[in-house]
């Protein structure tokens, strides 16, 4: 049986207490025109105004002057007058200017005859909660930004690797038949080959420096000395129309960096911002210690910026986040090849490091690259070793550069043995009665690469001299490398120079 329900008449002044201890919202009416009629307690809160103070005011004063410019109050009121009801998101001001972020719902109040006698306002500030969804936001982007870049790199280092195969078996193939032949007319063509071979080669060690797949030949630097020393290069690359400026803070503190990329990526920013100026302008070079706080990339600690400031015509917004990616670019066909920035930001990614660009459309960019201080001070010797070699191990996957590469050791006098993996090069060590040394490529498939190969048998034959090669791998970043190391594509030059080394 159920218990019948107790019926409580709320007294009219009760109604007013129970609006008044709602602190958390704004809630007052409007008359018909929009005037203020009752205030409670969290509108005082919120809005900052006293009762007797707000009272008779018009509505419009919480509005900001531009939304009061756009007729923003009289549109809120006809739409809840037509509709019943009128919801919105937006700036809205207290009485000592300040601004919050308000969600505010407007709705009619009629009397029990059903007559329309004003408006009940509620406004909420969720100003924290609305820059609580900008920080997810902005971290989603960085993220998603992130993510697409770190693809690409994925994607821009394997082509690399695989084009730097086919140069260097071309190169090869040019450099051994250049010695076999005096046809002058035949000369001249192997040698149109190898500019062709050098142009490639070039593009692919832009591309590898936006993967991070290039090894770096780092030393500790003094940022101080080494820009003040950089700025007649970059002056170099400007017209007279364009003036650049300089304000290197002293002493900086040092950093582990590849001097020649860091020259390299100066001067890649300094023909982007030459190229954004119409005809006159200035680039201006700042360098700053700077302390990063998981702001940029989730990275902390003590950098030093280095910003290069141009006021020409900015980058879109829409562009903004895009102009890292390889071969992307603005400019005209034949007007750059689009890799400047990507390689920028791969050697400061690959270096610890960051870049940041803000710009504004007609008003010019700033691109600050972010370089960690380093802390250890120490450097790492590269091992090196000491034989008459006369038989090598080659170690190479790809079938037609082991054959370049084996007609090149044997044209230097040196008997070859080949690999095409790593499980068949310790095949060949248990059976051979001797190595003298061992050549191999970084990057296999099928599960050990050649610095793994390396490092086993560096276990069992300390005495072994070593010379690897590769495209690019990630094995060689932070000086996990301790091998010697021949880039591809490599001449037959710089084969026998990095082999008279080690032998």
């Amino acid at each position: 049986m159920r218990t019948p329900k107790t019926r409580f008449q709320l007294p009219a002044e009760n109604y007013e207490m129970l609006v008044n201890a709602v602190v958390d919202y704004a809630i007052y009416m409007l008359s018909l025109e929009g005037h203020v009629i009752s205030w409670n307690s969290g509108a005082e809160r919120i809005k900052g105004y006293h009762r007797d103070d707000i009272l008779g005011e018009h509505f419009s004063c919480f509005f900001t002057e531009e939304d009061r410019a756009a007729g923003k109050p009289d549109r809120a009121l006809s739409v809840a007058l037509r509709d019943g009801r009128f919801l919105d998101e937006g700036w809205r001001l207290r009485k000592d200017g300040s601004r919050f972020w308000a969600l505010t719902v407007l709705d009619t109040v009629y009397d029990k005859q059903g007559k329309l006698i004003g408006l009940a306002k509620i406004t909420r500030d969720i100003t924290e909660r609305r820059e609580a969804q900008q920080r997810l936001d902005e971290a989603r982007e960085q993220l998603m930004q992130a993510q697409k870049l770190e693809a690409l790199g994925q994607f821009t280092g394997g082509l690399a690797h695989d084009f730097n195969n086919l140069l260097t078996i071309i190169r090869g193939a040019t450099d051994l038949g250049a010695r076999q032949t005096t046809d002058p007319r035949l000369l001249r063509q192997l040698e149109t080959i190898r500019t062709a071979v050098d142009s490639g080669a070039s593009i692919t060690r832009r591309l590898l420096d936006f993967a991070r797949r290039q090894p770096l030949q780092t030393q500790l630097i003094e940022p101080s000395a080494t820009l003040q020393n950089t700025l007649q290069l970059l002056r170099q690359s400007l017209h007279n129309d364009i003036k650049l400026t300089s304000d290197i803070a002293p002493s900086l503190p040092r950093v582990r960096v590849d001097p020649s990329l860091l020259e390299l990526s100066l001067l890649n920013l300094t023909i982007n911002a030459r190229d954004a100026i119409a005809q006159t302008g200035t680039i201006h070079l700042s360098a700053y210690p700077h302390e990063l706080k998981g702001e940029l990339d989730d990275l902390h600690g003590q950098f030093v910026a280095i910003a290069l400031r141009d006021d020409g015509s900015g980058i879109p917004p829409e562009l903004c986040s895009r102009i890292f990616e390889p071969f992307f670019t603005t400019k005209q066909f034949g007007k750059g090849t689009g890799l400047g920035l990507s390689q920028a930001y791969g050697f400061a990614r690959q270096s610890s490091g960051t870049v940041q660009v803000q710009s504004t459309p007609g008003h010019g960019t700033t691109v600050t690259l972010y370089l960690p201080v380093d802390r250890a001070g120490s450097r790492r010797a590269e091992e090196a070793g000491d034989s008459d070699a006369k038989r090598i191990l080659l170690v190479e996957d790809d079938q037609h550069l082991a054959v370049v590469a084996g007609d090149m050791l044997e044209m230097m006098g040196f008997d070859v043995s080949i690999a095409h993996s790593a499980n068949e090069a310790l095949q060949l060590i248990n059976r051979l009665p001797r190595i003298d040394l061992l050549f191999s490529d970084i990057v296999m498939p099928g599960g050990t690469n050649g610095l793994e190969l390396a490092n086993h048998i560096r276990e069992r034959r300390p005495e072994l001299p070593i010379l690897l090669a590769s495209g690019f791998s990630n094995a060689q970043q932070k000086d996990a490398l301790i091998y010697p190391l021949l880039d591809k594509p490599y001449t037959y030059e710089k084969l026998a120079d990095a082999l008279h080394e080690l032998l």
